[in-house]
């Protein structure tokens, strides 16, 4: 089984793209991103449009992404919009076990349920990292997922959450 993170690049990990020069430009953004990929045992399926490049992966690596994060692939593209893409890609992938969705779109539906949906011009930050933390929990709580974590972190998680 694997855990998924359907992730889009722009208005998450890459915030300014008039000044693209090979590296996305959130260092915060990939710090987040990194944490939640290895605490919670995520791999990435990218969403974004940058998977039309063929350096989609390597973007993201050069940006900083942990390389013992695993980039399996990406949506295929159907021009049919990113949800379609998404739901395509569950149906045809039934060993998931548990995903979200990293995204600056609304996405409607059974999807709402799994997005984190970010600002455009502040990305995947502190505030999203913890909504996520959040969003698992009550998404897999017969899992346990937090409870896997050490009581401290869950109290400092939950404290941070109401400041």
């Amino acid at each position: 089984m694997k855990n998924i993170i359907f992730l889009d690049y722009d208005g998450v990990i890459n915030t300014n793209i008039q000044e693209f020069d090979g590296y996305f430009d959130n260092p915060e953004a990939i710090r987040y991103l990194n944490k939640l990929c290895k605490e919670f045992h995520f791999d990435i399926v990218v969403t974004s449009s940058w998977r039309h490049h063929s350096g989609y992966k390597d973007f993201l690596y050069h940006s900083g992404l942990d390389p013992e994060i695993n980039i399996i692939g990406c949506t295929n593209i159907s021009y049919k919009g990113r949800e379609f893409e998404i739901k395509e890609y569950l149906e045809e992938n039934t060993d998931i076990d548990m995903y979200i969705i990293i995204d600056d779109a609304f996405l409607p539906g059974e999807l709402c349920r799994h997005l984190v949906q970010t600002s455009y011009n502040k990305g995947f930050n502190r505030n999203k990292y913890i909504e996520a933390v959040s969003k698992i929990d009550a998404l897999y709580n017969n899992k346990n997922v937090i409870n896997d974590l050490p009581r401290s972190v869950i109290r400092l998680l939950f404290y941070i959450a109401q400041v």
